[in-house]
């Protein structure tokens, strides 16, 4: 059991959205929880049964709903009591200032979750991926953080393993290095270490190269589209997303400031970013700071779209990483669906933002260049845990070859295995556990 700041307090919140339902749901959780709710509850709460019960206080009755689970079988791995009455909000609050009223506390934000990582009921990468499940916004991040929360990904335990065996196991032979042939004990520990760091390593380096998969698909996919003034770029963010998201003039230099919008394809999130016109014969300075940000947005994108007409703009187009050009207002160009490669002219993908021309056969582009390479390291705390172990396991390769002695060796191998031991929690402070779990609402 990890034992930071795992306090023995009745927690109780909403776990529910607030407002109108049909029915709500009030978690309390802590020892004590049973007892302090059956002053309230007409009949002796179930445990694993969810029956009909009645909340009295004073002049207040609700009919509803309770259930008990009992520690160490429940979702925090400790007693915890969940209430179903009406979903009406002064239903709510009546029932929760009285438990607030008599010993429990309102729990804070992800205390719930909180709790089941402490008592050893999740550990720290689930509990992100729980919270992915949450924000989910498309079924391809819904179904990615359930394979990372239960277990779908299995290289990182791999490595955890054997990180530990071969600690384990160098740790023995110095302890009983006295026993034994000094040649003997580290041609055989070496073979062993080098072993298990060549196997590990290799499954680190599939983990980092699957990073910008798995982020862009837990973010979305972030595009940027840049151009000079008037070219179409407020129309065609308008034409990905669906809806009328910036203002279209025939003015130029309309848009001064970035405009972001969201589009789903083949079940992938994309934010489309508007820019201000790339004018560099401009002196207003409202102007020249919008083209600063629109630099900054196409450098801070996974795919910049330049959106020309019969004018050209002169962009590296090497600073990228992925590079579309569109030729707009194309307003003769035949229709290609997905086809986009049927739409070139050069380079460029002829389409017609104003009237809807091959508008999918740019997210057809935009899908494609999407990496489709990805494991379970999806954010930067996670990828920071992953590559300093890859650093320690490549000091270990490197000092396990001078054969100067196993102290070296095992102490660089411990740093790989409490870099793992980070990532899943076993070993992070307060201050990391605290941030992934702000990201929960106060009922979770």
């Amino acid at each position: 059991m990890n034992a930071l700041n795992n306090n023995n307090d009745i927690i109780t919140a909403l776990a529910t959205p607030n407002g109108k339902s049909a029915v709500a749901i009030i978690r309390v959780s802590g020892k004590g929880c049973t007892e302090l709710l059956s002053a309230f509850l007409e009949k002796p709460l179930k445990v694993g049964r969810l029956c009909v019960n009645k909340f009295k206080s004073g002049d207040f009755t609700e009919s509803l709903m309770a259930v008990a689970y009992k520690a160490p079988k429940s979702y925090t791995g400790e007693d915890i009591v969940e209430l179903f009455p009406h979903g009406n909000p002064v239903i709510c609050d009546i029932i929760i200032k009285t438990l607030l009223n008599n010993g429990a506390r309102l729990a804070e934000r992800g205390e719930f979750t909180k709790r089941a990582f402490l008592n050893g009921k999740l550990d720290l990468m689930q509990c992100e991926a729980l919270a992915d499940i949450i924000d989910a916004q498309t079924p391809e991040q819904l179904d990615y953080g359930n394979k990372r929360y239960f277990g779908g990904f299995k290289s990182l335990e791999q490595v955890q393993q054997l990180l530990k065996t071969a600690l384990s196991s160098i740790e023995a032979v110095l302890h009983y290095s006295d026993e034994m042939e000094q040649n003997e004990v580290d041609g055989a520990a070496v073979s062993s270490v080098l072993a298990a760091a060549d196997s590990a390593a290799a499954m680190l380096e599939k983990e980092i190269a699957g990073f910008a998969g798995g982020k862009i698909i837990n973010d979305g996919f972030k595009v940027a589209l840049i151009g000079a003034p008037n070219a179409g770029k407020s129309t065609l963010l308008n034409a990905l997303v669906g809806s009328d998201r910036a203002i279209v003039t025939p003015i130029a230099g309309t848009t001064r400031d970035t405009i972001d919008g969201d589009y789903v394809y083949n079940g992938r999130k994309f934010t489309v970013t508007d820019t201000a016109g790339l004018n560099t014969d401009t002196d207003d300075q409202v102007e020249k700071i919008g083209i600063e940000r629109a630099l900054a947005a196409a450098k801070d994108a996974d795919a910049v779209v330049l959106v020309t007409d019969d004018r050209q703009v002169d962009v590296d187009k090497s600073a990228f990483s992925r590079f579309v050009t569109v030729k707009n207002k194309c307003d003769d160009q035949k229709e290609v669906g997905k086809d986009y490669n049927s739409a070139l002219e050069g380079q460029s993908i002829r389409i017609s933002a104003q009237k809807n021309i091959n508008i999918t056969a740019l997210k057809q582009k935009l899908y494609d260049l999407c990496p489709k390479d990805f494991g379970s390291v999806c954010n930067h705390r996670q990828y920071d845990c992953v590559a300093r172990c890859l650093d320690s396991l490549k000091a270990v390769k490197n000092e396990a070859k001078k054969a100067e002695g196993l102290e070296i060796v095992a102490a660089l191998l411990y740093e790989a295995y409490s870099a793992i031991a980070e990532l899943y929690g076993e070993q992070a402070d307060e201050s990391i556990i605290s941030t992934v779990f702000e990201r929960f609402c106060v009922g979770k």
